[in-house]
């Protein structure tokens, strides 16, 4: 007990240290989330003056509520007990060597609450490494690295420059035009570049000709407030024209997200056949109604995330369409659970998570934009009605039906890639378009390990290296698509 009693300046000092660092980290998480949903609960509120729910509306609303607050309230107590239980077996094991152990080896308990009280301020100061990341964190297209080559009203295209030394641009492979999508932003395809974590990086610096469709700043540019779907498909066939008139070849389009749908569509309209014969698509949902979480939520008129603008113009809410993605991982999203989380981090990290994490939280944190609301409506469509029983999409393009067969009739080849433990756009929601392509040869299916964003955060694992031949999550041997694109210089 004497030993115990000389460590208690120690215990009560980390004691105090380890609650008020939990109380900054958890205040931190519970205002970010309060205010999202502070700004959700106003764009609603703003709607239902116009378009009242229905009282089914409005049952429906109120179950899916209680359904997220049930699932979030028993995942917190799921980690709460986790980490507690965690705790208590570590913290017995000190209290043990300090009391019968004497001088002997073995963590000791005030060692032990040291340990973790620094674990967790660590947490509490991690937006510090969040901030900090920003200088190396997505393109800066205002640098050397990257030349703007043409623009639209609505997009901007850059030629994304390799970074590796001695690497050229290759005039024997095919242009390719990276399409983010529109609600994750652009700065996710290039994530941490100087790291070779960069899924736009990973083509160029093959010496493929690169280049990345930007959206302009829906706040200062009217054009991009009102762009349509077919506004887009039309801006897209500028661009490739633009670089089959540098390259002499047709372009390939790699979009991501929604942004594989939005070629996949821009494709279909026949629009691009003389500049584009190429598709890649990354974790797209070709049927959105194959994602439980997001088809799942309630239906409701568009006015309920809309935005209205000082010039009269209306957009889609970022800040209440990323709120619904991150109801989609509920379970992961409460500020509990994400303190807790980090805190199991930056222990196994020894205080240094690393740069991955504080730039996968910043974009998460600080890359929402709003969308144009044609387009958002576009994009609800295709996660509320499915593809048709003979291939046709539930969305037009100039008032003319778009069907996935068409793909054989435009010769046009399609690597698909998706992620096996996507919870947001799921194997099933990624290839349900392939039924309509079997035995045409056209569709290279590829399925990826991990999750939504893992081949443009993880670009060169392992497992799934996107310039190499592996085994994907079904057991196939395949390429990646950096490899894909290597081999039209074959």
């Amino acid at each position: 007990m004497y030993a115990l009693a000389k460590e208690m300046p120690e215990i009560g000092t980390s004691i105090g240290r380890y609650m008020i660092a939990l109380m900054r980290a958890t205040n931190r998480e519970m205002a970010e989330f309060a205010d999202s949903c502070l700004i959700a609960g106003q764009t609603a509120m703003r709607a239902s003056r116009d378009n009242p729910l229905s009282m089914w509306e409005s049952v429906q609303v109120m179950q899916h509520n209680q359904s997220l607050m049930a699932k979030g309230i028993m995942s917190a107590q799921e980690k709460m007990l986790s980490y507690v239980f965690d705790q208590i077996e570590e913290g017995t094991q000190a209290l043990v060597n300090t009391v019968y152990n004497g001088e002997s080896k073995g963590e000791r308990l005030g060692g032990f609450l040291r340990r973790e009280a620094e674990v967790m301020e660590s947490v509490a100061n991690f937006n510090d490494q969040i901030e900090k990341i920003k200088d190396e964190f997505g393109f800066h297209f205002n640098t050397s690295d990257y030349k703007l080559v043409h623009e639209t009203a609505t997009f901007q295209m850059y030629q994304v420059l390799p970074l590796k030394k001695g690497v050229k641009v290759r005039a024997d492979i095919p242009p390719m035009l990276l399409v983010p999508p529109y609600m994750l932003g652009v700065h996710i395809l290039s994530f941490l570049p100087h790291e070779n974590k960069s899924y736009a990086h990973s083509f160029a610096n093959e010496g493929i000709p690169t280049y990345v469709r930007v959206v302009k700043d829906i706040m200062k540019n009217e054009a991009v407030q009102q762009t349509t779907p077919d506004d887009d498909c039309m801006q897209t066939l500028e661009l490739c024209t633009k670089l089959k008139e540098i390259h002499g070849k047709k372009a390939v389009l790699n979009g991501t997200c929604q942004g594989g749908y939005i070629c996949l569509m821009n494709i279909l309209s026949g629009k691009l056949t003389d500049v584009c014969d190429t598709l890649i698509t990354n974790v797209a949902p070709i049927d959105g109604t194959y994602s439980d979480a997001i088809s799942g939520m309630p239906q409701m008129h568009s006015d309920f995330i809309t935005t209205p603008l000082a010039n009269g113009n209306k957009v889609a809410n970022g800040y209440m369409l990323s709120l619904g993605m991150r109801f989609v991982a509920i379970d992961r999203e409460t500020p509990l659970v994400k303190v807790l989380d980090q805190a199991s981090m930056h222990r196994a990290t020894e205080l240094n998570p690393g740069k991955t994490p504080a730039a996968l939280f910043r974009w998460l944190l600080k890359e929402r934009v709003h969308l144009p609301l044609e387009v958002a409506k576009m994009s609800s469509c295709t996660f509320q009605h499915p593809i048709a029983e003979d291939g046709t999409l539930p969305v037009m393009l100039f008032g003319k039906p778009l069907n996935i067969k068409d793909l054989a009739k435009l010769g046009v080849k399609w690597y698909q890639n998706y992620a096996i433990k996507d919870d947001l756009v799921t194997p099933p929601c990624a290839t349900a378009g392939n039924k309509f392509l079997d035995g045409t040869g056209v569709v290279e299916s590829v399925a990826f390990h991990g999750g939504h964003v893992a081949i443009l955060t993880s670009p060169y694992a392992k497992r799934a290296p996107v310039n190499g031949e592996f085994t994907d999550g079904t057991g196939k041997k395949v390429r990646g698509p950096v490899k894909f694109m290597l081999d039209f210089a074959a």
